[in-house]
């Protein structure tokens, strides 16, 4: 398994001077994984390959104690940097309202990311393998996925790699008794409490014994020619999108012509078109996009969607969030501002200024505007040394997400939701932000990022305004 992954997997997925955080659970396929990438590391120093363990204690099970010590114990053996996050899953998932287990994997993956970020990481190397590919196939197809679902997981995606996606469990367990790895097993995975578990524990086993004993590789293989097929629209579409693209005022646009494109390609260019409105990465399901090819294309066709109105007139189709197809306000959006300190700039649309202080200057500025309707925001002044420059207000974009303590990352989307703020407004509303990380909405929410310390110097990023209406 090791000569395989060394000479033709690792190669691939690896690139020279990569620094890895590999997420181990104390698992055996987490701490097979953190074996062979220690390995892989230590075989050919020239690559310059590192590693960073990162371990998540979910407050769950009591045998998650002595988890967390068998990935630290492993992680000093091996003198690699271990960093240990607990959070309570069951409460986060009840105040997100999700399932747990979609609540538990969201606040994961959150905390992976900013792991990378404060550590430097350019890859994160999960322990998914052949058995969670097949049983991610078919819960999708259970739920009837198009082929873009079915493609499964992918052995390397937006910084994620899976080594292990061609590896069977039966393999992972021989790795661990040849090479005497300690690991724990979570016996909630045994227990058929869940959608997956189900499919893992009793339709996979009856598929392999009354139809296809090698089921799981059947389907691993089926993944990766869709993945073929995927990875080729993909590109076919991005060609038509710059074809077809109109951009209006508040909407989003195709030209008419685009009914004359194949089923594959016209469906996508649709769903791709109402996710950039609504934000919502899923996209219309496949009963709203049929409805929507059903039109061909005929001028003065409307339908109301959820999130959205879809309107055809001669020009095109044309997708616009709902409010503002029935709404108009006269504040912009407008682009990104930098922020210096100590320099007042206007907010377009707006009777305010925004300004960075230091601590003197934010109090001679408070002592000198206490009639005005002020919003502030205190963030540690490390946070001018690490943005560079990159500190912006701007209105909101696609992939804006703020970070909490205790929760992870929350779309943007989600925090105006908890907020209570209209849609139409959304758009509207300034905001403090760091390339897609929003740090301040102010009058709304401050993210858990670059906190003021104690002992540090505080930078006070301030609204100055004679009509501050939020």
């Amino acid at each position: 398994m090791f000569e395989e992954l060394r000479t033709y997997i690792l190669p691939n997925l690896i690139p020279r001077n990569s620094k890895l955080l590999v997420a181990v659970s104390g698992g055996p396929d987490s701490m097979a994984l953190g074996h062979i990438l220690w390995r892989y590391m230590r075989e050919d120093p020239a690559q310059g390959i590192s590693l960073v363990i990162s371990h998540i204690h979910h407050g769950v099970r009591k045998e998650s104690d002595q988890e967390l010590e068998l990935v630290r114990e492993m992680a000093e053996r091996w003198e690699v940097p271990c960093r240990i996050h607990r959070f309570d899953s069951i409460g986060y998932a009840q105040a997100m309202g999700k399932s747990f287990e979609e609540a538990a994997r969201e606040w994961r993956y959150a905390r992976w990311r900013e792991d990378m970020r404060e550590d430097g990481c350019t890859l994160l190397a999960t322990a998914h393998h052949l058995g969670d590919q097949a049983e991610t196939i078919l819960y999708r197809l259970l739920r009837g996925s198009g082929a873009a679902g079915l493609t499964g997981i992918y052995p390397s995606r937006d910084s994620i790699i899976r080594p292990l996606l061609t590896f069977t469990k039966a393999d992972i367990f021989r790795y661990c008794d040849q090479e005497g790895l300690p690991y724990a097993i979570d016996q909630t995975n045994r227990q058929p409490i869940y959608v997956r578990n189900r499919i893992r524990l009793e339709l996979i086993p009856l598929l392999e014994r009354d139809y296809n004993p090698r089921l799981q590789e059947a389907l691993g293989r089926m993944g990766e020619l869709l993945r073929w097929d995927e990875d080729y629209l993909a590109q076919q579409v991005e060609k038509a999108w710059n074809v077809y693209a109109l951009n209006g005022q508040q909407a989003i646009g195709l030209k008419p012509a685009v009914f004359n494109e194949p089923a594959a390609i016209l469906s996508r260019l649709l769903r791709y078109a109402a996710t950039m409105v609504t934000g919502e990465r899923r996209g219309l399901s496949y009963a709203y996009i049929t409805r929507i090819m059903s039109s061909q294309g005929k001028s003065g066709w409307k339908q109301d969607l959820p999130g959205l109105t879809v309107k055809i007139n001669e020009e095109g189709i044309w997708f616009c969030n709902k409010v503002q197809a029935i709404e108009k306000d006269s504040k912009p959006s407008f682009s990104d501002i930098s922020l210096e300190l100590g320099k007042r700039i206007k907010i377009p649309g707006y009777e305010a200024e925004i300004t960075l202080l230091t601590e003197k200057e934010f109090k001679l500025a408070e002592e000198g505007l206490r009639d005005s309707d002020n919003e502030v925001a205190i963030f540690d002044q490390e946070l001018l040394i690490q943005t560079q420059g990159r500190l912006m207000c701007r209105t909101r974009r696609q992939g804006d997400k703020m970070w909490f303590p205790g929760v992870g990352h929350k779309a943007l989307k989600k925090v105006f939701q908890e907020g209570k703020i209209s849609a139409f407004r959304r758009s509207k509303l300034p905001l403090v932000a760091v390339g897609d990380e929003v740090l301040w909405i102010p009058g709304l929410r401050q993210s858990g990022l670059w906190p003021p310390q104690k002992q540090s110097s505080k930078v006070y990023c301030m609204i100055i305004a004679t009509n501050w209406e939020f």
